[in-house]
């Protein structure tokens, strides 16, 4: 007899108009050409990955309950080309009824009728890319949108009639102040949305933004003459002050480190990556997680990044799906105890200690007791019988905390 799994999906579209200033995610703008082929190839993978799960004699059945399409800015697809991706997905997998399907959107990218067409072809949450409600701001991040335009985007949305969707939004800008991200927070809780992420800006190496505002020799020469610094530490301290006291007021559950959300609202697709449950990633740089048929333990895979070359990939070729994959790690005990602890610690909910005993065999308390006692007694922590998590105070250095629990 065959055990049902499920199973989360991550689509990778590296499509984007213009690269913002401090994004590090694998995208780029490309011509109507390269997008095609990318798609082409991209259906041949999940083609191939669905043929292949189908031929395992592993006693279980996978079924698709999350779908998430990432980016870059997978709304740049036209409506048949939404159709037609889910439509191989649907032809490739199992896709429970009651699927949650999103697809991330900027600004700017779409109008009422293609998010019709979106939602004809299954997409029933989107996230939309907000960032901040100043336009200096958003025009110093090298967004292509304004305030206006999200509005626009947001009010199609609705009259399309999505009724899950999520606003992203970000604190310590490039002149950004304490009253100009109240600004943001109060215009996006004045729209009612389902679910609000609200993340801190983080400069990574690679991007404009390092150059100008990193801990290089060339930022530190430009830092001295530029006109829009980042918010100092205490006002950072303020902003995420700001988000946990008027997001909780308005009724939204923090119930992960930069994730909000109304009752019943939360991403379940999100939910597996801090629960560590399976998911499958395809297109170029997409990661997965999942358990191996032949000794039981978990794997992490990651495509390739180059996109002409996996444009290129004959999928008629066997061979091609295992040669598609950059990285094939099978994860040590350690390293998936490890993972489950500070990926659990992310959630409000935190670490299932059930679950922890039922995969490794061991308590949480005698692999992790120390630690928890440790933070505990700092309340940062709280532990019951089922449950171990931070408190807010915690999430407040999450970071440091979480570091304690890696070899």
């Amino acid at each position: 007899m065959r055990s049902n799994r499920m199973l989360g999906l991550y689509i990778h579209i590296p499509f984007c108009v213009r690269k913002c200033r401090y994004c590090d995610f694998l995208s780029a703008p490309a011509c109507d050409s390269e997008r095609e082929a990318y798609l082409k190839s991209l259906h041949g993978q999940i083609k191939a990955i669905g043929e292949r799960l189908r031929q395992k004699k592993s006693g279980k059945h996978y079924i698709v309950d999350s779908i998430f399409i990432g980016g870059g800015t997978p709304s740049l697809l036209s409506s048949d080309q939404m159709q037609a991706l889910m439509d191989v997905v649907r032809e490739s997998f199992y896709v429970a009824d009651d699927a949650e399907i999103t697809a991330e959107c900027n600004p700017g990218t779409v109008t009422r009728k293609k998010l019709c067409a979106y939602k004809r072809a299954g997409i029933n949450r989107l996230s939309i890319g907000l960032q901040s409600a100043d336009n200096e701001e958003l025009a110093l991040l090298g967004r292509i949108h304004t305030w206006e335009d999200f509005l626009d985007t947001f009010e199609a949305a609705r009259k399309a009639g999505f009724t899950n969707i999520n606003i992203d939004i970000m604190s310590a800008l490039p002149g950004q102040t304490v009253m100009s991200y109240k600004n943001t927070l109060t215009s996006v809780l004045a729209l009612h949305p389902e679910h609000i992420s609200a993340y801190s800006l983080i400069i990574e190496e690679g991007t404009p933004f390092f150059d100008e505002y990193g801990e290089n020799d060339c930022a530190k020469k430009k830092k001295k003459d530029a006109a829009k610094l980042l918010p100092s530490e205490d006002e950072v301290v303020q902003m995420d002050e700001l988000t946990w006291k008027l997001l909780g007021e308005a009724g939204y559950e923090h119930y992960e480190i930069s994730n909000y959300a109304s009752p019943e609202s939360v991403c379940r697709h999100n939910l597996k990556y801090w629960h560590c449950e399976e998911y499958l990633g395809v297109g170029t740089g997409a990661a997965s997680y999942m358990k191996t048929t032949s000794s039981g333990d978990y794997c992490r895979l990651k495509v390739i990044t180059d996109t002409k070359a996996f444009s290129e990939i004959d999928w008629n070729d066997q061979s091609s799906l295992d040669k598609c994959f950059m990285e094939c790690d099978i994860l040590s005990l350690q390293e998936q105890m490890e993972e489950m602890a500070f990926l659990g610690l992310r959630t409000k909910e935190g670490v299932r200690l059930p679950s922890f005993y039922e995969r490794f065999g061991k308590s949480f308390n005698e692999v992790y007791g120390e630690v928890v006692k440790k933070y505990t007694a700092m309340g940062m922590m709280k532990a019951d019988e089922t449950h171990v998590a931070l408190t807010l105070k915690g999430m407040e250095v999450a970071n440091w905390i979480m570091a304690d629990f890696c070899g």
